[in-house]
């Protein structure tokens, strides 16, 4: 007994929306890399070191 196989355009179709998920993915990472090499400086934390304990 043959190996069911799939229709040509369904695998296809299949195919290219692999195909545009993968590239989806490798730009979500590659945009979450570029944010990481030139991470935004925050603000400064509103510490006050000047006060004396009791």
């Amino acid at each position: 007994m043959p190996a069911p196989t799939v229709p040509q355009d369904v695998y296809q179709r299949h195919e290219r929306e692999w195909q545009l998920l993968r590239e989806a993915i490798a730009k979500n990472q590659k945009a979450g890399d570029e944010q990481h090499k030139f991470p935004v400086p925050q603000e400064e934390p509103q510490w006050n070191f000047q006060h004396t304990r009791q």
